[in-house]
């Protein structure tokens, strides 16, 4: 029994790869580390299809853009998915991809030819939260604006780490220093008002989801009048559905934001069902 079970954490361990070589050791130097100067995408691959491949790739695209970091050939992040992938040895799992401007000394410059670094990790998906019901509560702390950093999925986090930071429910929402409504520290955030699907604008701060230009589209070919604004609280609380969204949950029905219940969530389950159709028959997905 004990062999058995060290087999299976043994399995369950997940795959790291650093420029391409099976590795788990950065180097202190790396920019990364330093400064949180880099980049990361976390992808889904279910029965052994990455999904949303192009929405990842162009959203990393967008980042090295605005930053100014060099970019990694598609060819070279597909290489080092299907290996960390084949060694993990799983049909379903969350692949985290991580691109650091690369190493430097002391200071913030750097050189135009630094090399970038490329981290893949290759971990088991766990699916006990699939389909749940989310509590919302509101953070102690958000975001700044900072159109530069907008919309991207940069390495320097530390006000999601904050936020999170005394939350004793499921997630908690992230105004910014107006007091908008911004979005959840993990995904983004959606309310139904009749027939108006609305969610955040996202030009000042904040990430634009891998799986929110899905949803804004779903919910326009269902019909659904759709509005990019700015949320107060106030609107958000007296809302008819909530729901929140990321690239591993897909889209999770909100039944709480502190004192106010939500007992209804047919116009999310319609929208959560339409994703999963989508995820079935994305085009963009990669077989590994």
């Amino acid at each position: 029994m004990v062999s058995v079970i060290f087999l299976l954490k043994t399995i369950m361990t997940p795959v790291i790869l650093i420029d391409g070589k099976k590795q788990s050791k950065a180097s202190v130097f790396n920019r990364n580390t330093q400064f949180g100067d880099g980049l990361f995408e976390t992808c889904l691959v279910e029965n052994k299809k990455l999904l949303f491949w192009s929405n990842h790739l162009e959203r990393m695209r967008l980042g090295c853009d605005r930053l100014n970091i060099s970019m990694i050939d598609e060819t070279l992040w597909l290489s080092d998915i299907r290996k960390a992938f084949s060694l993990m040895k799983i049909d379903n799992c969350i692949v985290k991809l991580v691109l650091s401007r690369g190493e430097s000394l002391r200071g913030y410059s750097y050189k135009d030819n630094i090399r970038p670094i490329r981290i893949t990790i290759v971990s088991e998906l766990k699916k006990n939260n699939q389909d749940k019901a989310f509590s919302l509560e509101f953070c102690n702390s958000g975001y700044n604006s900072n159109p530069k950093l907008a919309g991207i999925k940069h390495c320097n986090r530390l006000e999601q780490v904050i936020a999170r930071a005394g939350i004793k429910v499921d997630d908690g929402i992230m105004l910014d220093e107006k007091e908008n409504v911004i979005s959840v520290t993990q995904g983004n955030i959606f309310c139904v008002q009749g027939n108006r699907l609305i969610t955040p604008n996202l030009d000042k701060c904040g990430i634009e989801g891998t799986r929110r230009a899905v949803i804004l589209k779903i919910a326009a070919d269902l019909g659904f009048d759709i509005s990019i604004k700015n949320l107060s609280v106030k609107e958000l609380l007296r809302s008819d559905e909530v729901f929140i969204s990321n690239s591993i949950q897909g889209v999770g029905p909100v039944n709480r934001i502190e004192d106010f219940v939500y007992s209804k969530h047919k116009i999310t389950e319609i929208i959560s069902e339409t994703l999963k159709e989508k995820s079935a028959e994305d085009n963009s997905f990669i077989w590994l």
